[in-house]
Order: structure tokens, then C-alpha cells, then sequence
């Protein structure tokens, strides 16, 4: 389910948009399945309007932060133009973007970065404007717009002898390929230049590995070389964690992306008969057209070399997963935050106001950044936040970057809060009707180390009757 600010939102509504539509063009996408997507990718849609910008453009808090973000907005593009059909999208909301990418070209048909991008995780490999250039121009043509894709096209061509990263060849390779451009050839041959052969297939690296293979596999497909592509994508496989995903936000979108385009092109009948064995312990597990999509989970015995052997026909993957605990006393987190909140009373009538007042502090053991903070301030039961005094709050304050009032809690989405440096909010709740209310729990952490996080325990508060 995408949430969060127009970064986080738009990672995760992508991988819901690419399984769709693998799903669709390998006939497999059934009813209810179907209805789940348009559910999650209409909330990620509709939600990601929150952080569009005047201009057209987005970023992580829309008109909040000072100007839109090229790299995100060209995620918005293609993401969106390629869940068009899927369901509803506005082709002004595409066309005002691709207007707004534009205008921040420079004349050699290059792009340069624009705006704030909050969580630099994002960008995965993304080092400078030959791949800046070459994400944009693949945002472009992915929505359909390869004509204005034409000038960053041929400044990549003019770049490609002097690329010397396997990360940036492989992305511009990729531009290259869907631009149909005459100089893919050479792309192609420095590209499989640089491929690094193993038992677990071809790789490029060896920094940001899987995203970088992920681009180069999806170049190799775009060209037909369907047999490289196929030793790629199998080492992809190979690097999925326990979970199935990736250690990184791109290496998830990326590996996901050529995962799914290889498989909506590869076509295997299966039929396959996996015996597992350990000792004198034996099980087998069947694979057909009717379960090919489904994971099978076998709990395999411990301290046994285990066996597998396949018969039949297709292909399968088997992981591994060892999980087990460690015989010692956990030690405790280190506290990053330190939060207090009052009511600034303990009695009240119905109608009269408290002032919630929350003192919060980034502590952490050394310097360090805190990214962005989410401070979770909860009210007492019986009484509702006074809207007004939490918005005037916001607009004097920039270190706060927007707001939401979800029921009893008031989150603030706070930036640039340094190490040591005091922060004290302040607004008013209404009392309701009469309660005993109990005390509450607030809470304030990192948005994108959750780990890193603090709470605090508030008081309680008496609402009598008039």
C-alpha cells in the first residue's frame, strides 16, 4: 500500500504498476487479483497528487518544499504513463510534467539536478548528469514521448566513449537501445565489455551491482539478446534476499523492472517434479501451469547436507533461508530522540482548551543527519486538535514541512533538525465531553531509519461537564 511523503509514495506504487502489468500481458492477472492493484495503485496515485506542484513538477512535499524534483518527477512520468490503462490518469498531469522536465534542459540537451531530494538512497547509482540525463530521457520515451527525448539522446551519444562506469554504460545502453539509436551498437559492445561472468550468471559491479545489472538487463532485452539476458536476469535472482526483495530501494525497482520484462517475454512450459532430501528425510514438490505462481515453503531438517534434484520440464528457483537465534542478551537501543509532551493541565471542562506543548531533541551518539523526522503527537481522548492552531503552527515554522491531523494525532513531517538542537511545537485540542482521560503515548522518529526513534508517555486529563 504506497504512503508516506511523494518519494516514498511513488516507490512503492511503481512495483505495483510493473507486477500489473506483467500480470496482464502474460494472461494471468485474474478478477480479484486485479481489484487489489486498482485499489493500491489508485491510492498511490491519488495520494501522490498531495505533492503536486503548481508548476506540474513534484516533490516530497509539493508547494512546501522550494522547487520541484527533476528525479522524481521523471519517476511520476514514467510510472504513471505506464500505469495508464491500468487505471485512471489525467494526460495533463503527464503532459504538464514532461512540459516542466523540459524547461529545465539545458542546451546541450543535457539535464542537471533541480530540487531537493530527501531520501539520497533513491537515487542507487545515480552519480551525475550522463545518467541523470540518460533516467530522464528513459522517463520520456517510457511515456511515450521519444521525440523530446531527441536532444538528451544525442548528448549521450556524444558522452559514451568517455563513460567509464559500469553503472552509467549500463543505463545509457538502455536509453541507446529504446532510442533506436545508431551508436547502441558501440554501447552494447563496451557494455558487454565490462560483464562479469560467474556460476550464477552474468553481472555488472561491483558497486551497486543489482541495480546496475538490472539496467543492463533491461538493455540487452530492449536489443533481442534474449540469451544475455537470460544469464542477467538469473543472476539476479541469485542476489534476492529472504524476503524476496533487494538490500536497496533501487536495487528493488530496478531488478524488479527487468525481472518482469524478462519474464513477460520468456515463454517455458512447466512441469516439474523437485525432490528434496536430507538423510532419510524425503519431500517432493510439484510445479505446474496451476501453481507456477505460487511460493511453496518447506521446512527443511537441520545440521543434513540437503539434496535437490528436478525432473520434468521448466524452470524453477530454490532459495535457501537459514534463520536462527543468537544465545545473547539483546542490548538496548541506543535512545536518538528525546521527546516530552504536556497538556499543561490535569482538569478541564467541556469546551475549554489545553495546550499540547511537545520539547523534542536529536541525540545521537556522534554527528549524524536525521533526515527527515515524523513527530506523532497524541491528544487525550475526549479531545480534538484545534486545526487552526496546528496550521499556524506550520506556517511559522520551515523546519516543518507539512502536517496531518489522523483522528487524536497531530504528525508533523520535521527537516534539518541538527544534532543537539532543541525543537518545542505548540497547539490547541478541545475538550469534547467529559472523560477520564489516560494517559497517551507520543512518539517521534527518523522517516526513513524508523528504528531511530523515541516516545514519550503524557499525562492524564479530567473533562467534567458544564
Amino acid at each position: 500500500m504506497p504512503y508516506g511523503c511523494g518519494e516514498q509514495n511513488m516507490v512503492l506504487f511503481a512495483p505495483n504498476v510493473f507486477v500489473a502489468r506483467y500480470l496482464q500481458e502474460t494472461d494471468q492477472l485474474k478478477p480479484e487479483v486485479m481489484a487489489k492493484a486498482e485499489h493500491l495503485m489508485t491510492t498511490g496515485y491519488q495520494r501522490e497528487f498531495t505533492y503536486r506542484r503548481h508548476d506540474g513538477s513534484f516533490s516530497a512535499f509539493g508547494d512546501s518544499d522550494d522547487d520541484g524534483s527533476l528525479w522524481l518527477t521523471a519517476f511520476v512520468l514514467k510510472s504513471f504513463a505506464q500505469a495508464n490503462g491500468l487505471i485512471y490518469v489525467d494526460e495533463v498531469v503527464l503532459d504538464d510534467a514532461i512540459s516542466w522536465i523540459l524547461s529545465h534542459q539545458r542546451g546541450d540537451g543535457s539535464f542537471e539536478p533541480v530540487g531537493f531530494l530527501h531520501h539520497q538512497e533513491l537515487l542507487g547509482g545515480l552519480q551525475g548528469n550522463t545518467a541523470l540525463t540518460a533516467y530522464v530521457a528513459i522517463a520520456l520515451m517510457e511515456a511515450g514521448v521519444r521525440g523530446q527525448a531527441n536532444a538528451a539522446i544525442s548528448h549521450l551519444e556524444r558522452q559514451l566513449n568517455d563513460i567509464s562506469d559500469a553503472y552509467t554504460l549500463a543505463i545509457v545502453s538502455y536509453a541507446l537501445e529504446l532510442a533506436g539509436s545508431p551508436h547502441a551498437d558501440v554501447a552494447y559492445e563496451q557494455l558487454m565489455s565490462k560483464a562479469i561472468a560467474g556460476e550464477e550468471g552474468l553481472h555488472w559491479g561491483p558497486s551497486n551491482a543489482v541495480e546496475t545489472t538490472g539496467y543492463a538487463t533491461l538493455a540487452l532485452l530492449e536489443r533481442g539478446d534474449s540469451t544475455n539476458a537470460s544469464t542477467a536476469a538469473r543472476w539476479l535472482v541469485t542476489q534476492r534476499n529472504a524476503f524476496g526483495g533487494y538490500g536497496s530501494t533501487q536495487d528493488t525497482v530496478v531488478g524488479l523492472q527487468a525481472l518482469i520484462e524478462f519474464a513477460a517475454i520468456a515463454s517455458f512450459e512447466m512441469d516439474l517434479t523437485v525432490e528434496l532430501s536430507a538423510g532419510s528425510w524425503v519431500h517432493q514438490v510439484t510445479i505446474n501451469s496451476s501453481n507456477a505462481d505460487v511460493v511453496q515453503i518447506v521446512d527443511v531438517p537441520c545440521c543434513a547436507n540437503l539434496q535437490v534434484a528436478a525432473t520434468g520440464t521448466g524452470r524453477a528457483v530454490t532459495q535457501v533461508v537459514h534463520r536462527f537465534n543468537l544465545p545473547e542478551v539483546e542490548q538496548a537501543e541506543i535512545e536518538m530522540f528525546q521527546i516530552d509532551v504536556d497538556y499543561g493541565t490535569e482538569h478541564v471542562e467541556v469546551d475549554d482548551t489545553i495546550e499540547v506543548t511537545a520539547n523534542l531533541m536529536f541525540t545521537p551518539p556522534g554527528s549524524g543527519d536525521a533526515g527527515m523526522i515524523v513527530l506523532d503527537i497524541a491528544v487525550p481522548t475526549g479531545f480534538a486538535p484545534a486545526a487552526e492552531t496546528v496550521e499556524a503552527l506550520v506556517i511559522d515554522r520551515r523546519q516543518i514541512k507539512r502536517y496531518e491531523i489522523a483522528g487524536r494525532k497531530v504528525i508533523l513531517y520535521i527537516e534539518d533538525l541538527k544534532p543537539g538542537e532543541p525543537m518545542q511545537v505548540r497547539f490547541d485540542a478541545r475538550a469534547l465531553y467529559p472523560v477520564r482521560a489516560q494517559p497517551v503515548t507520543s512518539e517521534v522518529y527518523s522517516y526513513y531509519n524508523p528504528h531511530w526513534r523515541g516516545e514519550t508517555l503524557g499525562s492524564s486529563v479530567i473533562v467534567t461537564g458544564e
